[in-house]
């Protein structure tokens, strides 16, 4: 055993120890930095703050809502863009539609936020139809919704999409040589096969609405009770020079995650026994 420890680090050059130890460094270095000056003696208070409650509240109720249609399109959209285009006549078109889907994680904040009010505000190109009919979009929770969405949707498909691609074509094949049909094969082949992989995109996709900032802050603005979610909380407090009240959102917000990585860890368990 000891040889083949030997042997493994003989792999790479030792500089890139030195380079990984400054990765991990960079990484976990920034929220030692956080721990330190949380004012741990005030946790109570700073957890008890109306606002910090107000927008944590928000803030998980938006994100499931935003995770679960994430889920309902999602799924769709993956198992099209993974099982079913690349067998068509238009495979090409499943890449070029996957750079679409996938635009929002690289463009800035603000032109996503600019994206959306030209497409859901009042003036916009769905908006001002439903202006019409008295149905406004902007600065309400559904704002906050559309903006984690537009977000956390391409975070979805893409791990859901690469699960997918791991499945192998003969488990379809075998369904329908014993008579399956594509709500079969869907349901009960796809889905319970796929269901570890559907777990995590949907974590990822509920992480990264919850962090979700800038784009909701164009689209759905800063107003308490209404679209003020933790990140926004955050940078009003930190504007007002509250640092503590910052930090207890921050502190949440970090709380959050753990739960979700330990619901992660709860998951790769469950799913390691059923294999």
């Amino acid at each position: 055993m000891s040889s083949y420890f030997r042997h493994a680090h003989s792999l790479v050059p030792r500089w890139f120890y030195g380079a990984a130890l400054l990765g991990v460094c960079l990484t976990v270095g920034p929220f030692v930095g956080l721990a330190v000056a949380i004012p741990w003696g005030q946790l109570s208070e700073l957890l008890a703050n109306p606002q910090v409650k107000a927008a944590a509240l928000l803030s998980v109720k938006t994100a499931v809502a935003s995770t679960l249609v994430c889920m309902i399109i999602g799924v769709p959209l993956a198992i099209v863009l993974a099982r079913v285009l690349p067998r068509t006549r238009w495979s090409s078109i499943s890449n070029a539609l996957y750079a679409l889907i996938y635009a929002p994680v690289v463009l800035s904040p603000v032109v996503s936020g600019l994206a959306l009010v030209y497409f859901w505000g009042r003036k916009g190109l769905i908006g001002h139809w439903l202006n019409e009919l008295g149905f406004t979009v902007t600065f309400t929770p559904i704002a906050v919704v559309l903006a984690q969405v537009f977000v956390a949707l391409p975070f979805f498909v893409a791990t859901y999409v690469n699960v997918l691609r791991t499945v192998p074509v003969e488990f379809e094949e075998i369904a329908l040589t014993e008579g399956a049909n594509a709500y079969d094969i869907t349901f009960r082949v796809l889905l319970p096969v796929t269901g570890f992989g559907l777990a995590t995109a949907s974590l990822m996709s509920f992480a990264r609405a919850l962090g979700e900032y800038g784009a909701t802050l164009m689209f759905a603005g800063n107003l308490e009770g209404r679209t003020r979610t933790l990140p926004l909380n955050i940078e009003l407090m930190l504007s007002s020079s509250d640092s503590a009240g910052a930090l207890g959102s921050a502190l949440v917000m970090i709380a959050i995650y753990l739960l979700l990585i330990g619901v992660f860890a709860l998951t790769l368990i469950v799913h390691k026994k059923g294999a």
